[in-house]
């Protein structure tokens, strides 16, 4: 028995003494970020990369109710540019879908700013159907009326971002409440 337990002794202080030398020889790692009391980890910012990996629109057709009551079929393409005329415009999207749509006066048109010298992006400029050319990447919406589009907003050179590039809320709905989905409290 005696040599039972002086087995067990001997095994127990081996297990330690390897375990504290174990310990010893590990450099100690050095503290994770903290946060301070009453604050949260907030999730870190997503790089450019992962942002042009998100969904983005081709196409789409939405019906839509106006302040008046009357419904509207509003049309969003993302695509490149098959024929442009001083009165129409056809868009190809990447899946193959194509649409034609009326360019009028109340078309409204915009430049894709690029950057500038301090690498931020510039404001966008107005443009023309005439700035526009075959081939070129363009975001647009328009209104659907028998059968036929009318282009209400074209962003010229906005084919490679996330959004349609139309501005907040694309024109469509009241805009007094934004994120809500409803207009002003009556």
């Amino acid at each position: 028995m005696r040599k039972a337990v002086l087995a067990g002794a001997l095994a127990l202080a081996l297990s330690c003494a390897g375990a504290a030398f174990a310990w010893s020889a590990n450099p100690p790692s050095p503290p994770g970020p903290q946060s301070a009391p009453g604050q949260e980890n907030k999730p870190q910012k997503q790089d450019k990369s992962a942002k042009a990996q998100r969904h983005q629109l081709q196409h789409s057709e939405s019906v839509v109710k106006n302040a008046d009551g009357a419904f509207q079929t509003v049309v969003e393409q993302r695509g490149t540019v098959e024929a442009v005329g001083a009165t129409s415009i056809t868009v190809i999207s990447e899946d193959g879908f194509s649409q034609a749509y009326a360019v009028n006066g109340d078309t409204t048109i915009t430049k894709a700013p690029g950057t500038g010298g301090d690498g931020k992006r510039l404001r966008p400029e107005d443009g023309t159907i005439a700035d526009i050319t075959t081939g070129e990447l363009v975001r647009i919406s328009g209104l659907k009326k028998d059968g036929q589009v009318a282009a209400e907003k074209i962003a010229e050179g906005a084919g490679d971002v996330p959004g349609l590039g139309l501005g907040r809320g694309n024109g469509h709905g009241l805009g007094k409440a934004h994120g809500q989905g409803r207009g002003p409290e009556k």
